[in-house]
C-alpha cells in the first residue's frame, strides 16, 4: 500500500489508503457531452495540495494539449511514512451551468498502463478557483450517489459489497442535464483538496 492508493480512490493520488478501497463514482459518460468542451487555462502550471486529513504534499503538473485535453502528471514524494507515489491522468474541463466539472481518466498507474473502473470510464469532478487563485476539487459521495440512483433521479450500477463500484449510466443528455442542477451539484459534499500553485 503506497500513496498511490490514494491517488486511484480519491483520485488525485494523496497517501495511504491502499487499493483494497474502492475507486471513486465514475461514469460510463462523459459530462459535458452536450455542450461545447473548452480547456481552462486556470490549471496551467505546477501545483501543490493535500487530500482531506492527507499528511504529505502531492504536486500537480497540468500540460495542456493540442487536443484541448489537458494532462496532469501527479507525484507524491517519498516520506518517511510512505513510499511516494506517481501517475497520469487525462482530462478535460467542461461547464454545465454555473458550474464547472472535470472528466478523469487514469492513463498511468506507477508507470504502468493503467487499467479499472478509473481507467475505463471517466471519474467526475467538480472544481471552483477561489478569489486568492486556489483551485478546490470535489469527488461524488459515494453515499449521497447510491441514493441518487435508488431513487431514480440518475440512471447507474451499484455492484453488492463493502468497496463494490458504483457507476453512472445515464445519456449523455440526461447526466448533464442532472449535473447541471442543484440535486446534481448536492452530490459533491466535501472538498478533496484544495491546489495552490508553485509556478
Amino acid at each position: 500500500m503506497n500513496s498511490l492508493g490514494v491517488l486511484r480512490i480519491a483520485l488525485v493520488a494523496l497517501l495511504g489508503v491502499g487499493l483494497c478501497a474502492c475507486p471513486p463514482v465514475t461514469s460510463k459518460t462523459a459530462v459535458g457531452t452536450t455542450v461545447t468542451a473548452a480547456r481552462d487555462p486556470a490549471f496551467d502550471g505546477v501545483w501543490k495540495g493535500k487530500v482531506a486529513d492527507g499528511g504529505a504534499f502531492t504536486y500537480f503538473t497540468f500540460l495542456p494539449q493540442e487536443d484541448g485535453t489537458i494532462t496532469a502528471v501527479v507525484v507524491t514524494p517519498a516520506s518517511t511514512k510512505d513510499k511516494g507515489g506517481y501517475g497520469a491522468f487525462s482530462l478535460q474541463t467542461v461547464a454545465l451551468g454555473p458550474y464547472h466539472y472535470i472528466n478523469a481518466r487514469e492513463v498511468i498507474e506507477d508507470g504502468k498502463p493503467a487499467t479499472g473502473a478509473m481507467a475505463d470510464n471517466t471519474v467526475p469532478i467538480l472544481y471552483r478557483v477561489n478569489g486568492d487563485n486556489a483551485i478546490v476539487i470535489y469527488l461524488m459521495d459515494e453515499t449521497a450517489v447510491k441514493k441518487a440512483i435508488q431513487g431514480g433521479k440518475i440512471a447507474g450500477t451499484i455492484e453488492p459489497g463493502e468497496f463494490g463500484d458504483v457507476t453512472l449510466s445515464a445519456t449523455p443528455g440526461d447526466l448533464d442535464v442532472f449535473l447541471a442542477s442543484p440535486p446534481g451539484r448536492a452530490l459533491f459534499i466535501k472538498p478533496l483538496a484544495i491546489l495552490r500553485k508553485v509556478k
